[in-house]
């Protein structure tokens, strides 16, 4: 699909959308707290790291300082399976988030989407959520974690979510979570390494378990530039070649993982930008900013160095800033008074 603006509004190639940004709204801090989440030095820890202050006038604030025009809102780890034994609370904690979320948006229809939380692994619930967020609320899209205690996207119990998303052709986010092995962190947070390796463990589960290929009309983001997968792709095709992993054809596997999208959020250096250009394709690039876990002293150089980093055109600038998230999320660009064609 092709973007062509329209003829009243003209759009320079250096707006920016940023799909990957997070609030840190008090009533979620409140239940981590109150489920026994530690603090240290006066900041709550989840994930093996300090929450970041936010506030809503902050993140505007933020915006105008990354050269961002439009950013869409989703809820980092652990979003609320933290309460997966006590689906009752997760359940009316996700519809309380989602609710301030669209009370967000409204605040700043032009500047703030955001994306639907669901109480996963309770399925049912995460399936009434899907409706309230796209048909009620009308949400831009779904936020999704690679594992929810365990549970990751590919298991056979999440089917009926991705039928329900397939249906409705929505676009999904999916956010990476520490692996529940403590093991593999090796006692540092999970975002350190383990987040890039568990969205490499998701995009294998789909693969390997036939999952992404029975919901093809679902169209995923994963972040940090894909994570390991540029590097680990080439390997995962020729070992699912073996007939002990369903002797699958090395190109189809390769067809489906370069088919996610992929955004820049902690992946700015020349090594990252480049490999995923080669891997994916300038196409299938957007511009995420992980607002305000990673410190603006390294997003905000991050994103000015991407064109030169990358070694990508002014036209190829204009695809990852905004072209390619316009194609996606169609609410967006509606929302904007922008049109799709081709």
């Amino acid at each position: 699909m092709t973007w062509h603006p329209p003829i009243s509004r003209v759009i320079d190639a250096q707006f920016r959308i940023d799909v990957h940004s997070h609030p840190v709204p008090q009533i979620w801090l409140d239940a981590l707290v109150e489920e026994g989440y530690p603090t240290a030095n006066g900041s709550l820890i989840v994930e093996g790291f300090p929450v970041p202050d936010w506030t809503l006038a902050g993140h505007i604030q933020n915006m105008g300082s990354y050269g961002v025009n439009y950013s869409t809102l989703s809820m980092t780890t652990p979003g609320v399976y933290f309460l997966a034994s006590k689906p009752h609370k997760a359940k009316k904690l996700a519809r309380e988030l989602n609710n301030l979320l669209h009370n967000y948006t409204q605040t700043h229809p032009s500047r703030l989407g955001a994306l639907c939380l669901l109480p996963l692994p309770n399925v049912a619930d995460a399936l009434e959520e899907v409706k309230y967020c796209l048909e009620t609320l009308h949400l831009d899209g779904i936020g999704l974690y690679t594992n929810y205690n365990g549970l990751y996207l590919g298991d056979a119990q999440l089917d009926p979510v991705f039928a329900a998303l397939n249906h409705r052709r929505a676009t999904v986010f999916v956010h990476p979570a520490t692996p529940v092995c403590a093991d593999a962190t090796l006692g540092y947070g999970g975002p350190l390494t383990e987040y890039p390796f568990d969205s490499v463990r998701a995009m294998e589960n789909m693969l390997l378990t036939g999952q992404r290929a029975r919901y093809p009309n679902v169209t995923m983001i994963y972040p940090h530039g894909g994570g390991a997968i540029p590097y680990l792709a080439g390997r995962i095709a020729g070992v699912a070649a073996l007939p002990t992993l369903g002797s699958l054809s090395p190109a189809a596997v390769l067809a489906q993982l370069k088919g996610y999208y992929f955004d820049t959020a902690s992946a700015y250096s020349a090594i990252q930008l480049q490999a995923l250009k080669a891997f994916s394709g300038v196409g299938k690039i957007v511009t995420g900013t992980d607002f305000p876990y990673v410190p603006v002293s390294q997003a905000k150089p991050g994103l000015a160095a991407i064109q030169a980093n990358g070694n990508f055109t002014d036209a190829e600038m204009a695809l990852i800033n905004y072209q390619n998230a316009l194609a996606i999320f169609p609410r967006i660009a509606a929302k904007l008074g922008l049109t799709m064609s081709g």
